[in-house]
Parts: C-alpha cells; structure tokens; sequence
C-alpha cells in the first residue's frame, strides 16, 4: 500500500495544537498525576513526544536516508523524557513540543520525499531491517509491530487521553469513558 506523506504530515502537524488546547493551563494536580505505577501523566506524555522529536523519528529518517541498511538506528530511550523534563512546566513543554515538531516538519518537507523513498530501509538495533514509510512501534510484552507513522505518533496521544488529566473532574466524574480502553501505561502502546 502506498503511503500517504501528505495525510502523515497534515496530522503531525496539528499534534502541539490539539494538545495546546488540551492541556495548557489545567491545574497542574491533573496534569502532574499518573493513575498509578508503570503510568504516565500529561507532563510525562509531552516530555515523552519531545524526547521523540529530538532522538527517534527525524534521526532515524536521516539515517535511512544517508545510510540505508549500512547503520543501525540508535536504540531509542523510552524514559530518556524524565530526566529532560525535571524543573520544566507544562507551558514549558507544550512550548518546545511545537517548536520541535515544526522544525522536524520543515525538515521533512525539504527531503521532497517521494514514494521510493519511503520504501528505502534502514536498520533497527534489534529488528533488523525496516522501511521508512512503517517505523518499529514498541508493545507490551517486549514485542513489536510495525506501523505507518501517523498511528505512530497517536500511541502516546490515546495514552495522554486516558490521563486523570483529561479523563476526570472533581464534580463531573469521567469525560470520556471512550477513553478508557486505551491505558496509560506505555507498554501498552
């Protein structure tokens, strides 16, 4: 199946909007809880995107690029958001979430791709080859699938909607039990 760089771009860029509008200024008793061990809160979620932008999806592209099946990717750190986010607030990351994600589009668009280029591989540190066009996603359990880039990118989103943030007022109970089959926990993605 071909992919769709346009559609893939048009929702990677209306991300930091969404979760602008989502997140900033709630109290930070919402956005600060997790629902539990092996959990993420809000915060947890933007650090863990912007982590993202800065070490996985625009250097692996790059390397696939430049380098083919020749280089393995970096192994991607999962919690390498924590120690990045400490003393940050959620304006703060909100913020940088939507420069990051601009610059990584902008630079996206300058590749031109075109489809032959979304069929070029690369290599995983632990999966062997890979396309451009259908990036690892990790699973629970240690497994992993491989999945065009748009449902990529809404992993953490379902989690960030399953957040005591966004799930759960003090007087209206749960907003959106829809919600509630997608877990917070990021082994689940």
């Amino acid at each position: 199946m071909e992919h769709n760089l346009p559609q893939t771009i048009a929702l990677l860029t209306r991300t930091p909007a969404t979760l602008n509008a989502l997140l900033r200024d709630l109290p930070e008793t919402w956005t600060f809880r997790n629902e539990g061990e092996n959990t993420w809160s809000a915060l947890d979620v933007v650090g863990h995107l912007i982590h993202g932008e800065r070490t996985d999806w625009m250097p692996r592209a790059k390397m696939v690029l430049q380098f083919g099946e020749t280089k393995a990717f970096e192994p991607f750190d999962r919690l390498g958001h924590v120690r990045e986010s400490q003393s940050k607030s959620l304006v703060q990351l909100l913020d940088e979430f939507a420069r990051l994600r601009s610059e990584n589009l902008d630079q996206l668009r300058a590749f031109s791709l075109r489809q032959e280029d979304l069929d070029r591989r690369g290599r995983h540190p632990a999966l062997g080859v890979v396309t451009l066009s259908d990036p690892p996603i990790p699973r629970s359990g240690g497994s992993v699938e491989r999945v065009p880039w748009s449902a990529a990118v809404r992993r953490p989103q379902r989690s960030l909607m399953n957040s005591p943030a966004l799930t759960r007022s003090a007087s209206w109970g749960p907003r959106w039990p829809l919600c509630a089959r997608y877990s917070c926990n990021p082994s689940h993605w």
